[in-house]
């Protein structure tokens, strides 16, 4: 019979490209009918980061996986399995994942990519957690990695600036104690609202459904509104269940709420109804906007170097988004 492991949280690491994009470039350059004041009262977004030349979702998530291993204290050669969480992938084939593992110079492990939209970096948590757990991997890396910016339709004021390029990763590794670590992760899906959050392929037979102006295949689209009642009230379920599920596991309490960044508004609605107190939600989505799955990771390496989070807390981690999916993942640093 196979002896369970723990699945501790051994290393993060973050990458964002070089080039900061503030509110005032819409105006500025893209001669769009908007304004810093604005964007920031709408969605607390001051600037975001966008993709220079070169880089992709495989560069930017190798040099993150690179920070995650050196933070780890671990080498290329010690990662068993890799799970890279994107929607803006290279290629449609090979995986981006695959792009990361030979960019780091790793053995011939396997790596593949889950697409879950903004949810993405916990339904790959959750994959790669089920490898440690049963000891079938003893070190994986999990990767968030996304270049939305390149879906973006820079002639929509109302999605256009919503959105950000980076990418994040961890790097889970198992441990006798049981109660270390990823305590627990909750997956969610809802297909028959697919339409509300939608990235075209750009090799889809047939053009979407609605009138003509919709009928594009290059850019993302999205239903704000629908949206915006869809994401708080997934969040606030999220939230409310994950303090039940910290009673049941013995755990005093949620330290840490690290949500996607996705939008203040929807952020500050949520505790409004669920009552956690702000002062412990880590929100950095004012320098960088949505990066979908790279967003939580992104943060939770910001708040462990920053301190924000520390050995000990109770870290819970919430994401939702295109699918329609949502997710989240109790961690006991």
């Amino acid at each position: 019979m196979t002896q369970l492991l723990g699945v501790a949280l051994r290393g993060t690491g973050s990458c964002l490209p070089a080039r900061v994009v503030p509110n005032h470039e819409f105006t500025d350059a893209l001669n769009l009918d908007t304004s810093d004041e604005w964007i920031r009262t709408r969605t607390g977004i001051r600037e975001r980061r966008f993709a220079g030349l070169g880089e992709t979702s495989a560069t930017l998530g190798t040099a993150a996986s690179r920070n995650a291993i050196d933070s780890a204290g671990l080498t290329a050669d010690d990662i068993d399995l890799i799970v890279c969480a994107t929607v803006t992938p290279d290629l449609m084939c090979p995986s981006t994942a695959n792009l990361i593992q030979a960019g780091l110079g790793c053995r011939h492990i396997p790596a593949f990519d889950i697409s879950a939209a903004c949810s993405g970096f916990l339904y790959a948590l959750s994959v790669a957690s089920q490898f440690v757990r049963t000891g079938a991997a003893k070190h994986t890396l999990v990767v968030g990695a996304e270049v939305l910016t390149r879906t973006t339709d820079f002639t929509d004021r109302n999605s256009c600036i919503l959105f950000g390029d980076g990418a994040g990763a961890v790097v889970l590794s198992g441990t006798p104690v049981l109660n270390a670590g990823i305590r627990m992760i909750r997956l969610y899906s809802d297909g028959t609202r697919q339409e509300l959050i939608q990235v075209p392929s750009k090799v889809t037979p047939n053009p979407p459904p609605g009138p003509p102006q919709l009928q594009r295949l290059d850019y993302l689209r999205l239903s704000g509104r629908e949206v915006f009642r869809f994401a708080v009230t997934r969040m606030v379920e999220l939230i409310e269940q994950a303090e039940i599920d910290c009673r049941e596991l013995g755990l005093s309490g949620i330290d840490v709420l690290i949500p996607h960044q996705v939008n203040q508004r929807i952020i500050d609605a949520a505790l409004e109804s669920s009552e956690f107190p702000s002062e412990k939600v880590m929100v950095n989505l004012d320098k960088y906007g949505n990066t979908s799955a790279a967003s939580v990771p992104i943060a939770l390496d910001e708040a462990l170097r920053t301190g924000r989070c520390k050995p000990g807390d109770t870290v819970l981690l919430v994401a939702f988004g295109g699918g329609l999916t949502w997710s989240s993942a109790l961690i006991a640093l």
